[in-house]
């Protein structure tokens, strides 16, 4: 029982402040109070700087870190962490949850510490991934940099930042690389020059961690994991591959699904217009002579290669199903016409 209860505690803890793994900022010193903690120097005066219960990004009641502004015009919030230890050759992501309240004043801040370079070489030495003011007040909003590897030849940059209600990207954010020379990082993010002392910028579940596959996924961070209701990716899927291509989802295996609802235009009920030209059975016999398939049903070379559409083929083949229909109808008629004039000769 006792086991149980303290397995039950750590669960709860960690929920409190995010998962722990992978973590490299040790967060068991939130605990409520005001100014610095271990392994947090505070930005600003200590009474600008102050933990305390609230809700957080999940709707949960966690601890967060808030920033008061005290007018001085300087830093009004936030810390920048002890150094961390990392290996210069892998990449490593930064996180932060950001609520802002009351106004716009003033500059949120997300970045790491010294030692690191643009994805172009230049050395920069008080790198912000992003700052500026977030979209909307009053909104939980997850950021996430990177800080590639020294030997990335990477140009491209990963970070963004995302709407905590919708877990959309909504801004994008500048990326990183270490020197190769450097052997430690900090966590920086700060609220700065905001004379509004009405404001507030709250902070939550901060993380640095190597990108290693072992990280929380964007997905889980936005409070999505397994199991738990609804999901947003910012990218593509592959499930079994690792090249969607240009498909938002890949799968390379097999799907099962008790219904599937394919969306589509332009249905073609346009066959039993007046002013449609059916192609006669003669023509249709010459194309498949000619081309081997039905007019307007791809070849099977290209479907092997391509594979098939189920909205574009099924809409074909309810156009062939209609156009046959109509032939069968005049058929029918052709056959009703020379039964009566056959039962006329008999007669």
């Amino acid at each position: 029982m006792k086991r149980i209860k303290l397995g039950l505690l750590f669960f709860f803890s960690a929920c409190a402040l995010g998962s722990s793994a992978q973590n490299l900022l040790n967060l068991n010193e939130w605990v409520t109070g005001t100014g610095g903690i271990a392994g947090f120097t505070p930005n600003g005066l200590a009474t600008e700087n102050e933990r305390e219960w609230g809700i957080g990004p999940q709707g949960r009641q966690v601890i967060i870190w808030k920033g008061t502004p005290s007018g001085d015009q300087n830093g009004d919030g936030g810390w920048t962490s002890s150094d961390i230890s990392i290996n210069n050759q892998k990449t490593y992501r930064y996180t932060v949850w950001i609520k802002k309240t009351n106004s716009k004043t003033g500059t949120s801040y997300l970045g790491c510490g010294p030692g690191v370079n643009s994805l172009a070489g230049v050395a920069n030495n008080n790198p912000y991934f992003w700052y500026g003011n977030l979209p909307v007040l009053d909104r939980w909003y997850l950021l996430v940099g990177y800080v590639h590897g020294s030997n990335d030849p990477s140009t491209v940059s990963s970070g963004a930042i995302y709407d905590g209600v919708t877990g959309k990207k909504v801004l994008s954010m500048t990326d990183y690389k270490f020197a190769s020379t450097t052997t430690t990082t900090r966590h920086r993010s700060y609220l700065y020059y905001d004379t509004n002392v009405s404001d507030r910028q709250y902070f939550y579940g901060p993380r640095l961690e190597e990108v290693n596959g072992n990280e929380p996924t964007i997905s889980s961070l936005l409070d999505n994991p397994v199991g738990a209701g609804d999901f947003f990716f910012a990218g593509k899927v592959g499930i079994k591959t690792e090249t969607p291509g240009e498909y938002d989802l890949a799968v390379k295996g097999k799907i099962r699904s008790q219904e599937i609802k394919v969306e589509t235009s332009n249905w073609p009920d346009y066959v039993f217009e007046k002013d449609y030209k059916l192609p006669s059975l003669a023509e249709t016999e010459k194309f498949i002579r000619s081309n081997g398939h039905l007019p307007d049903i791809p070849k099977a070379s290209e479907l092997e290669t391509d594979g098939v559409s189920l909205g574009e083929m099924n809409k074909l083949l309810v156009k062939k199903i209609e156009e046959i229909t109509l032939h069968l109808i005049e058929k029918d008629k052709q056959l009703d016409a020379a039964m009566k004039r056959l039962d006329k000769l008999e007669k």
